[in-house]
C-alpha cells in the first residue's frame, strides 16, 4: 500500500509541475492541494484491521475484529494485480467500505481468499423453489 500512495504522490506532483510548465496555475494549485490529501487517506486507511468473511453466499465484515455486530453485504471486485486486490464492500443498508488485501496481510491464505472472492454466489432459494410443507395427496 506504501508503494501505492508513494506512485500517487509522485504522480500528482509531477502532473502539478507540467500544469505550471503550461501555465495553468489555478489546476496546478488545485492538483497540489491534493497531495496531502493522498498522504492522509493512505495512513488514515493503513491501520484499520478489519474480517472479511465469506459464508454462505454472503460476506460479513466485523471491525474492529471481533465486534459485536459484523455487517452482511456484497463484495466486489474493482482491480485485481494478483498480488493485491481493491475490492468494495457494500453492506446491506449502509456505506460503502473499500478494501485492499494484499498477499502481505495473509500469506497461507491468499490463494483461498483469491479464490473465494471470485467464486459465483449462490442466491438463496425462493418461495416457489422451496417444497411444500405437507405435499398433497
Amino acid at each position: 500500500m506504501f508503494v501505492l500512495a508513494a506512485l500517487a504522490l509522485v504522480v500528482g506532483a509531477l502532473w502539478a509541475f507540467t500544469l505550471l510548465d503550461r501555465g495553468e496555475t489555478r489546476l496546478a494549485w488545485l492538483a497540489l492541494a491534493a497531495l496531502p490529501l493522498v498522504a492522509w487517506a493512505t495512513h488514515a486507511g493503513r491501520d484499520q484491521a478489519v474480517v472479511l468473511r465469506d459464508e454462505g453466499g454472503c460476506w460479513w465484515l466485523e471491525t474492529p475484529p471481533g465486534a459485536a455486530r459484523p455487517l452482511a453485504g456484497t463484495l466486489r471486485i474493482a482491480f485485481d494485480f494478483g498480488n493485491w486486490m481493491l475490492l468494495r464492500f457494500e453492506p446491506e443498508g449502509g456505506r460503502q467500505r473499500w478494501l485492499a488485501p494484499s498477499h502481505a496481510d495473509m500469506p497461507e491464505a491468499w490463494l483461498a481468499f483469491r479464490r473465494a472472492v471470485y467464486s459465483p454466489r449462490i442466491a438463496p432459494a425462493g418461495l416457489s423453489a422451496q417444497a411444500p410443507a405437507d405435499p398433497p395427496a
